[in-house]
């Protein structure tokens, strides 16, 4: 179960894995499957287990800022989980696959068997599937695609919300069709997710509860929350290559050490991972000498080539209204009894430009020549150039880049009135140009790095996700959506120019809280930070296991994504992957 601290302090550990989150918990429970080996995990939150705002899908939201240049200094918002369990114990539950194309660039960026016969495998690891009790014209899936016997329970919403049918029938009149099964390598279209709401318990489905918890009792398996990790503690030896050999934590107010007889993993996400490098003497050395750090690894990829999804919504008020809605729902809830707080909406979209504007060439032409300049010219850095003309070869083949997804708020502190019902058309922009960076500004550990995600810095980017709202104004006008809106009522009928959408844009959007890239997996000489075993370049113990390893932007919600990269990692450090 959970330790204290004297089970920990200055104790050895074979493997010390910082964050028990996602990704985390993933990789302690399969390593700890070894009676032989020790397994620490070190998390800077709290358990929060059996946490009914974290399991009860129905509360889901009841949980820093970054200013950003390129969108009129708007302060974005970053949340991220601090807890057993991280991030998959807040997010919005979809759980997807990107197309085989965007696995496929890994590889093609310099990562031997990073490719979507790998990953597949991985992801048909994790998953639980949980075969649907509705039967709805929407939800259409082929069960040899998905995963039966992993941890994690995955199912589909256990009610329609409604909304489903109407909108596929919206799409279609555009030309857009159901996608029979998105997770066989291609999301094309429009299709349901499935969530990782258990149909079984009807609560959320996370690393803690479904990962950690059935195997809490092992005596090699020790987790120790609310200690934030500060620093590792590395040794340089005549090869030129740190070994890690200690980690430093705060608990209580105190600082102590763990030591390492192995590795240690850094679980700690997209902002985490890279701040604890920088802390520990690996990065790049302006930064860390700006900081009051000693530079032990010179690795000037930390903390750079980020990339994150932004979306932005529209809403619309619903023409039916019942004041006592969300009164009854609540009530339906606690009794049991199946109601809308079960109807998720989970019907998503995932397009090319060309099949939601009409002006996909001009845009593009006018707006990726720029960028196609640069790496003609050689302005851009040999990794960044590699990974915009795989970018530009999936904007050829018209991989889906844009994503729309319909949902229904009820009762939400979003929406002008809590007693009436609101749709929420909601755009995302999946692959981005711009590209970010993560760095410590000072040598105190919990002093917040700065982030900084150079939104919008590339044109394309802001144009391109125009005419994605452009694209949902003229779905919602479809019949027979258009028969169930009463009015937009954001950003309403003032805002119709492109400039003024761009202005909304700037104004609105908010990060979908899925960066990736910080600390990525490329070769060195491109900015990578990890090999393909996910070693830090410089070290012999030292790994990285998050999503901040993505080295190029997938279209996709990421959940599935960092629990593959558990499984897969776990397996790199067993010797059970031919790399």
């Amino acid at each position: 179960m959970l330790a204290t601290i004297d089970q920990v302090l200055d104790r050895y550990f074979d493997y010390i894995i910082v964050g028990g989150g996602t990704t985390g918990l993933v990789v302690a429970t399969r390593l700890s499957e070894d009676p032989s080996v020790s397994v620490l995990v070190l998390e800077a939150g709290a358990p929060n287990l059996n946490d009914p705002e974290i399991l009860i899908p129905a509360v889901f939201g009841s949980q820093g800022k970054v200013p950003q240049a390129n969108a009129n200094g708007k302060p974005v918002y970053w949340p991220r989980g601090k807890g057993l369990g991280g991030s998959s114990s807040i997010n919005t539950f979809f759980f997807h696959l990107p197309t085989a194309t965007d696995i496929n660039a890994f590889e093609k960026l310099g990562n031997k068997g990073w490719n979507w016969e790998t990953l597949k495998r991985y992801y048909t690891k994790v998953e639980k599937f949980l075969v649907p009790e509705v039967k709805d014209d929407t939800v259409r899936f082929d069960a040899r695609e998905h995963g039966l016997e992993g941890p994690l329970e995955v199912g589909y919403a256990a009610l329609s919300s409604g909304y489903e049918k109407l909108l596929v029938e919206a799409l279609k009149k555009s030309g857009i069709h159901l996608n029979v099964e998105p997770f066989a390598g291609d999301t094309t279209g429009t299709w349901s997710t499935p969530l990782t709401i258990s149909p079984r318990t009807r609560k959320r489905s996370y690393s803690a509860n479904m990962y950690y918890e059935p195997h809490a009792s092992r005596s090699n398996l020790t987790v120790l929350t609310s200690a934030h990790v500060t620093r590792t503690s590395l040794s340089k030896f005549a090869s030129g290559e740190a070994t890690a050999e200690s980690v430093s934590f705060i608990y209580e107010g105190n600082e102590y050490q763990a030591f390492i007889e192995k590795e240690v993993i850094l679980s700690a996400g997209t902002i985490m991972s890279p701040q604890l490098l920088e802390l520990s003497g690996i990065g790049d050395p302006d930064v860390l000498r700006n900081a009051g750090i000693e530079v032990v690894v010179d690795l000037r990829g930390v903390g750079n080539n980020v990339q994150e999804h932004t979306f932005v919504g529209i809403t619309y008020q619903v023409k039916e209204e019942d004041p006592d809605e969300l009164r009854k729902q609540t009530e339906l809830y606690h009794a049991g009894e199946r109601g809308l707080f079960d109807a998720k909406s989970s019907i998503v979209t995932f397009l090319p430009l060309p099949a939601i504007s009409p002006d996909a060439q001009a845009v593009q032409e006018k707006y990726l020549a720029p960028i196609q300049a640069r790496i003609n010219s050689g302005d851009c850095p040999p990794g960044l150039r590699k990974q915009y003309q795989l970018q530009l070869e999936q904007i050829k083949a018209r991989t889906p880049s844009h994503e729309v997804a319909l949902l229904q708020f009820i009762g939400m502190s979003l929406v002008p009135n809590p007693k009436k019902k609101y749709a929420f058309f909601m755009s995302v922009l999946n692959h981005p140009f711009s590209r970010g960076s993560i760095h410590i500004k000072s040598s105190n550990p919990l002093e917040h790095p700065v982030i900084d995600p150079h939104y919008f810095e590339e044109e394309y980017d802001v144009r391109s996700f125009a005419e994605t709202i452009k694209f949902t104004r003229r779905i919602a006008q479809q019949e027979p959506l258009k028969n169930i809106f009463e009015e937009e009522l954001f950003p309403g009928s003032s805002v119709q120019t492109d400039e003024e959408i761009i202005g909304f844009l700037k104004e609105n959007f908010t990060s979908a809280s899925h960066a990736a890239g910080s600390c990525s997996m490329l070769p060195r000489e491109d900015g990578g930070v990890v090999d393909n075993k996910l070693k830090v370049y410089g070290t012999t113990n030292v790994r990285v296991m998050d999503i901040s390893i993505i080295p190029l932007q997938i279209a996709a919600h990421t959940q599935a994504t960092a629990y593959a990269i558990g499984e897969l990692g776990a397996d790199i450090i067993r010797n059970r992957v031919d790399f």
